[in-house]
């Protein structure tokens, strides 16, 4: 997401000189040299300024853009935040100072602290375009969507020409799910400024997800051979490879991802990364992402050991007595939680590191490797999965399953998960309501299994009769070792893309998996190679209720 820049300080919105303290001809030098884009040399003399203690508004907001352009936004925010408590409301307008001070806390992160600061700029100069655009990068971080579609669209309204204004609704309409209107205001932008590093990526994104491929491979390759060091394109391209079978390619860019989105993924421990050999002590493995790529990546986990000789796994803390028994020849321990929270001391021990998304790179690079035994390793039973769930909670389950016929001929047993657990608004109208199953939960012979977690209570009693099972006393959250004995003793699974389904396809539970655009973990492949029991069902243009009524007929066993 963009961050429009306000006006250069120096500068009133007539183009008059107005350093918010008296005529100063070293912050005139200073600004000019900021505008001739020479950053370094503005700050040599803003640096003497600040230490004579230049207090004057137009001085610190100077000092703080200068800091900005030079990407010390930790050092620019506190300037900026002084001159906004020193400023009259007219000055911190002319200087554009609520929007700088905005833009610094959005580099550093404080997204939430910035919206404030961007509506206090917007008080103070409604009509500029500017506030407006930035307000709306900052309500696209906070998955706020439609304001902040309407933030954009009020930008525009006021400067059709804006360029940033263009690239945010194009950011926003992408991930609202409307590829091609993305598109269309992607190219907008590019047509004023064709090396817009943002804009290239919306504009490759929204390429893939109408299904061009060739044209996102093309739109990838422009983008990174106009920011070869931009790790969020390299990364973007990265994932189109994959998407299309091109693992060596796609596993190589993989490698920049916490560059390319540091706020996603763990940092890596101070170790040397592991490239494969064996080693003279453990490999500590360790969890980088959610659960459900932890769960997809394990798969690569015993080969991996087997490689490096010995293993300290280090997992969500849900997963220490699953990994446990699936790989007995590392030891497991759970990730460190909590600011200041001491790693498990087992981490200690080992002499390199590995993170789980590194993997399948080292050790998968074509696809067969995915087939091959000694990937698999030999903890890891094929199609049968390789998680295993407890015995003695099994057969509690199989016995609570059973008591749903009574004294009726048994039924197939199907879980459904019709949604992600993760309730945000860029997810949105891109995943099934529990309505849309109705033709499976009012499929003679079939007891539907709820496996959502969460509040789904309404959902369930607007059906009636037709709701799924609903089990209250199991927490599918937080009790995997309980949710994967109940997904052992399912027939079948359906579910969207979720950590619900990988938990299923982990275990070597028949799984179907409804997904709704281009899937780059199915590896340019028709199902998911990481879990030989999942099939995927994919909508592409179709309506999900479509795709959902052949899974029913398949059910059915109807031709």
């Amino acid at each position: 997401m963009n961050l429009t820049r306000p006006r250069p300080v120096g500068q009133n919105k007539q183009g008059l000189s107005d350093d918010g303290g008296g005529n100063d001809p070293s912050l005139a030098a200073a600004a000019s040299l900021l505008a001739a884009g020479r950053a370094d040399a503005a700050w040599v003399l803003c640096r003497p300024a600040l230490a004579a203690r230049a207090r004057t508004p137009g001085w610190l907001a100077l000092a703080g853009r200068v800091l900005l352009a030079l990407d010390r936004p930790a050092e620019a925010e506190p300037v900026l935040a002084l001159a906004a408590a020193r400023a009259r409301p007219d000055e911190a307008a002319d200087l554009g100072l609520f929007t700088l001070w905005g833009v610094a806390l959005r580099r550093l992160g404080r997204v939430p602290q910035a919206e404030p600061v961007l509506r206090m700029a917007l008080r103070l100069s409604p009509g500029d375009a500017v506030c407006h655009s930035n307000l709306a990068a900052v309500l696209r971080a906070l998955d706020r969507l439609a304001e902040a579609e309407d933030a954009a669209r009020a930008a525009l309204a006021l400067d059709p020409g804006l360029v940033n204004g263009h690239v945010n609704l194009a950011s926003i309409l992408m991930a609202q799910g409307r590829p091609g209107l993305a598109l269309a205001a992607s190219r907008r932008a590019l047509a004023a400024e064709p090396a817009q590093a943002e804009a290239l990526y919306t504009q490759a994104a929204a390429l893939q997800a109408l299904g061009d491929l060739r044209g996102a491979a093309e739109a990838w390759a422009a983008a990174v051979q106009a920011h070869p060091n931009d790790a969020r394109l390299v990364f973007g391209r990265a994932n189109l490879d994959l998407a299309r079978g091109d693992l060596a390619d796609g596993w190589a860019g993989y490698g920049v991802r916490l560059a390319a989105e540091p706020q996603r993924f763990r940092a890596a421990p101070a170790l040397p990364a592991w490239r494969g050999q064996r080693l003279d002590g453990p490999l500590l493995i360790w969890r980088e992402q959610g659960l459900g790529d932890e769960l997809m990546f394990a798969t690569c986990y015993a080969a991996a050991i087997t490689a490096a000789g010995s293993a300290v796994v280090r997992c969500d803390p849900r997963l220490v007595g699953l990994f446990g028994r699936a790989f007995p020849g590392a030891q497991v321990v759970a990730e460190a939680r909590g600011a200041g929270a001491a790693p498990d001391p087992a981490e200690g021990r080992a002499v390199a590191q590995a993170a789980a998304g590194s993997l399948p790179g080292l050790l998968r690079g074509h696809l067969p490797d995915f087939m091959r035994a000694d990937f698999m390793g030999p903890d890891f039973r094929g199609p049968a999965g390789y998680l295993r769930a407890r015995d003695d909670l099994v057969a509690r389950w199989r016995r609570r399953l059973a008591d749903l016929d009574g004294d009726g001929p048994r039924t197939l047993k199907v879980g459904l998960c019709w949604r992600s657990g993760l309730a945000i608004e860029s997810r949105a109208g891109r995943q099934s309501d529990l309505a849309d199953w109705t033709p499976l939960l009012a499929l003679p012979g079939v007891t539907t299994i709820t496996l959502m977690y969460g509040d789904t209570a309404g959902e369930r009693a607007a059906l009636g009769a037709l709701a799924p099972c609903h089990f209250p006393d199991l927490d599918q959250r937080d009790d995997l070792e309980g949710l994967t004995a109940l997904l052992s003793c399912l027939d079948l699974v359906i579910t969207a893309p979720t950590a619900t389904g990988e938990l299923a396809g982990a275990l070597g539970v028949p799984v179907w998996r409804l997904a709704g655009e281009l899937d780059v973990t199915c590896l340019g492949t028709g199902a998911r190679p990481w879990f030989p029991s999942m099939r995927v069902f994919r909508t592409g243009a179709r309506d999900r209720r479509d795709v959902i009524r052949d899974m029913v007929r398949q059910i059915a066993g109807a031709p």
